[in-house]
């Protein structure tokens, strides 16, 4: 057998998938990837390493991490039954097409929104059923809705705060939805701590809804590579039995635990973002771009004709910010991520230069 006719053993459905590709660039100031600004404090990092010298490396992590399932469910106000833990919430989307996507056989997906998605979604043979943003890069309800009417038993996926616009969904516009939806939903609530509804309490009115969340954004652990789902426990414990063993490693469990245990910091953390969210939309929108959308996320969204010479001239000043413009209906678009108070001043100083402010 040749190289060709092994790869012809691989599902077609794969084959003609894009790669999800982000090229590294060495700046100074990496405002490209929603990333928490603040590092976790020496104190929570050197109990880390303690552990980590103290915990047998030859030995498997838990089983099951009862420990953090706990401490997750807390935090989010559910039992522990109701949390599934993942190697971050990629993987826990992954599950979940594991464990519906046969069956569903479509997918419905408000695009732009997060690319990983498409490729989830293809990548296991769903047929992907788009349903565009309306001309102010908001949710469609109605449309949204005749997807799903239309698509029976589909899988629908909700990103809310949505990456990478930054727009979200109302409390009653989303449930408007799950009145009609007759198949799996997930809402995919990575940014929800700077913004949108907590959709945990929808959960016992709707069992077919299943929500994902982080701790890259909000909890400033994005390295720990640790993700969530929350649904009916009827539904997470089936669920669960496509879930990979020890998928959580221990220094992952120990560490997130630490985190949910400190939430003062975490929120002290989230609230200065959203301040300074808030501050720099005020100032971005003081400037001649086409458009600055409002988000209730850790970025902003912003539209520009001359958004190539703007993105080389940020570059130039060692500054990165993520080119979106290749993704439908984000033409010119760059996304922005709050950074530190000392970035976020020299980013604004360096866009003010651009346009001779």
């Amino acid at each position: 057998m040749d190289t060709e006719q092994a790869l012809s053993l691989i599902n077609s459905s794969v084959r003609g998938l894009s790669p999800y590709h982000l090229t590294a660039e060495d700046c100074g100031i990496k405002l490209n990837q929603n990333e928490n600004p603040s590092d976790w404090p020496q104190e929570i990092k050197r109990e880390a390493a303690r552990f980590c010298l103290d915990r047998p490396w030859n030995r498997y992590p838990n089983f099951i991490p009862e420990s953090l399932k706990t401490d997750l469910a807390n935090y989010v106000g559910v039992d522990a039954g109701n949390v599934i833990v993942g190697n971050g919430s990629n993987e826990m989307l992954l599950v979940l097409l594991l464990a519906f996507a046969s069956k569903a056989k479509s997918a419905v997906i408000c695009s732009p929104t997060f690319t990983v998605y498409k490729l989830l979604y293809e990548g296991t043979g769903c047929r992907t059923v788009t349903v565009g943003l309306n001309e102010n890069l908001e949710y469609d309800v109605a449309a949204i809705k005749k997807a799903a009417q239309d698509n029976p038993g589909s899988i629908l996926i909700i990103c809310s705060p949505n990456n990478p616009v930054g727009n979200t969904i109302s409390e009653e516009d989303f449930k408007s939805i799950l009145d009609v939806h007759t198949g799996l939903c997930i809402l995919d609530q990575a940014y929800v701590e700077f913004g949108g509804f907590d959709g945990v309490k929808l959960l016992p009115r709707y069992p077919n809804l299943i929500i994902t969340r982080t701790f890259s954004k909000a909890m400033a652990g994005a390295g720990l590579r640790l993700g969530y789902m929350i649904g009916g426990s009827e539904m997470i414990a089936e669920i669960n039995k496509i879930k990979l063993p020890y998928n959580i490693n221990f220094f992952t469990e120990y560490t997130a635990s630490l985190i949910l245990n400190n939430k003062e910091w975490m929120k002290a953390s989230a609230d200065f973002i959203i301040e300074e969210r808030d501050q720099l939309n005020t100032f971005l929108s003081s400037m001649p771009f086409t458009n600055v959308y409002k988000s209730a996320a850790n970025f902003i969204l912003v539209r520009l004709g001359r958004k190539k010479e703007l993105f080389e001239h940020l570059k130039k000043d060692s500054i990165l910010v993520r080119d979106v413009s290749s993704y439908y209906l984000l033409d010119g678009c760059l996304r922005i991520s709050i950074g530190t108070k000392e970035e976020n001043a020299k980013l604004r100083e360096s866009i003010g230069r651009f346009f001779g402010r």
